[in-house]
C-alpha cells in the first residue's frame, strides 16, 4: 500500500498495510493500554472426520470431530427457562441451576474451540433473561469466551426480530416511574475466533492445496452484514416443531460471511436443524448435536427437503489472477440469473410500468405474459421486505 507520492505506508499494530496522515486512525496507543492477546501463528487444517449428520448425544463430548477441522460454530444455546426445563432440571444431561447451565456451556464451547481451525469463529445466538433482575445471558457468554477459553472477541451483533413494536407494562408499571420494565426486541450474537484474527492457510495456497477457497457473499450482502446492526424477522415455532427456533437467514449469512464453500459447519444444539438447513442451502457440510433424538430426526427430515429443492448454478467470475470465484454478484444480478434459469426471457433492469412505477426487473415468461419481479427480502439492500407503496397498490 502507497501514499499518494507512491511511497510505501508503514504498518500498524491495528492496520497491516498502513494509513495516510489523514485517515489517522493509528490505534496503537489505545491497544497498549490493555493486556496483548497471544496471537498464534499455526496453520493446522484437519480433513473433517465426518459430514451431513446429526449426533444424539452430549455436546460436551464431540470426539467424533476431529481436531481443527472445522471452519465456523454456529449455535444457539438452549435458553434456562420453560415448563419443560424446568421440569427436567438437574436430570440427566439438564443442569439443577444458573450456575451449573453456564458451566455446561463453558464445557461445550472448550470443544468447540478444540475442533475450531486457527482463526476459525464461533458466533453464538443468545437473548437475555428474567426481569426481576434482569441477566445478561451475553455478558456471561461474552465472559466464558474470552476470559474463560481465551478465544479473540471480534464482535457482538444487535438481531432486531421485530420492528416498530410498541412497550408494554405486562411485568411494571405504566405511565408511572414506579417500575418501568422494557421489553425484548432484540438478541445478541457473539463472535469470536481462535488464537488468531485471519482464517489459518492463505486463500491462494488454499486453492493451490485444495483446500474450500471460494467466497460466496454477494456485494449487497456484504455491505449489509458487516453493520452490527441485522433486522431479520424470527422463526415460527410452530412451522418446525421446535420450542425456540432462530430463523435460516441468521446463520445463513454467517456462514456466508465467514467460510469458504465446501468448509464444515457445526452446531453443539442443533435443535430444529436450522443451522444444517442453512449450510446445505450455501453449499457447505454440517454437522451437529443433539440430545434429543425427536429434534434430531425433525432435524434431518428439513435437510432432506432442503437438498431436494432446486439450486440455482451461478456462473464464475474471476479474480485479476484468473481464478474463478463466486463473491462480486448484486441481488439483481442473482435475480436475473435465476430467472434465465427459470426459462424467463427479455430480462429488462430499466422497464417503467408507468410514470413514477419502476420495479426492480421485468421479463417474459415462455408462455408470452410478462411479469414485473420486486427483489427484495434476505441478502438484499432492501431485508425488510416489500414496503414500496406505488408497486403494492
Amino acid at each position: 500500500m502507497t501514499d499518494a507520492a507512491g511511497r510505501p505506508r508503514r504498518g500498524t499494530k491495528t492496520s497491516a498495510f498502513g494509513v495516510g496522515k489523514r485517515e489517522g486512525h493509528d490505534s496503537s496507543a489505545f491497544y497498549e493500554r490493555f493486556h496483548a492477546p497471544a496471537i498464534s501463528d499455526d496453520e493446522t487444517v484437519n480433513a473433517p472426520s465426518f459430514l451431513d449428520d446429526i449426533v444424539v448425544g452430549d455436546a460436551r463430548d464431540m470426539s467424533r470431530v476431529a481436531d481443527s477441522s472445522v471452519a465456523l460454530v454456529v449455535t444457539s444455546p438452549p435458553y434456562f427457562a420453560g415448563k419443560a426445563y424446568e421440569e427436567a432440571m438437574g436430570h440427566g444431561h439438564i443442569p439443577a441451576n444458573y450456575v451449573e447451565y453456564l458451566q455446561m456451556l463453558r464445557d461445550v464451547f472448550a470443544e468447540c474451540v478444540r475442533v475450531l481451525q486457527p482463526g476459525g469463529r464461533i458466533a453464538v445466538n443468545v437473548a437475555n433473561l428474567g426481569r426481576r433482575p434482569y441477566r445478561s445471558l451475553a455478558a456471561d457468554v461474552t465472559t466464558i469466551l474470552q476470559d474463560d477459553l481465551r478465544l479473540l472477541l471480534r464482535g457482538e451483533v444487535v438481531w432486531v426480530k421485530q420492528r416498530g413494536a410498541a412497550g408494554n407494562c405486562a411485568w411494571g408499571s405504566f405511565q408511572r416511574p414506579a417500575n418501568p420494565v422494557l421489553r425484548d426486541l432484540t438478541e445478541r450474537v457473539i463472535i469470536a475466533s481462535k488464537g488468531r484474527f485471519d482464517r489459518a492457510v492463505d486463500v491462494n495456497k488454499r486453492a493451490a492445496d485444495g483446500l474450500p477457497s471460494v467466497s460466496t457473499m454477494t456485494r449487497d450482502e456484504f455491505m449489509e452484514v458487516t453493520v452490527d446492526v441485522w433486522e431479520i424477522p424470527p422463526e415460527s415455532a410452530a412451522r418446525v416443531g421446535h420450542p425456540a427456533p432462530f430463523p435460516v437467514a441468521l446463520p445463513e449469512r454467517l456462514i456466508h460471511m465467514n467460510t469458504y464453500e465446501g468448509e464444515l459447519v457445526l452446531d453443539p444444539f442443533m435443535g430444529s436443524g436450522t443451522t444444517a438447513v442453512a449450510a446445505v442451502r450455501t453449499g457447505r457440510h454440517f454437522v451437529g448435536y443433539d440430545t434429543d433424538r425427536g429434534y434430531r430426526n425433525a432435524a434431518m427430515k428439513r435437510v432432506a427437503g432442503e437438498r431436494r429443492l432446486p439450486q440455482v448454478q451461478l456462473p464464475a467470475k474471476a479474480r485479476r489472477d484468473g481464478d474463478p470465484v463466486a463473491t462480486g454478484w448484486s441481488s439483481k444480478e442473482l435475480a436475473k440469473t435465476v430467472l434465465a434459469q427459470a426459462g424467463f426471457t427479455d430480462i429488462d433492469d430499466k422497464a417503467v410500468v408507468m410514470a413514477g412505477v419502476q420495479p426492480t426487473l421485468a421479463a417474459v415468461d415462455r408462455k408470452g405474459r410478462r411479469w414485473w419481479f420486486e427483489v427484495v427480502g434476505g441478502r438484499t439492500s432492501n431485508r425488510p421486505g416489500a414496503q414500496r407503496v406505488e408497486l403494492l397498490w
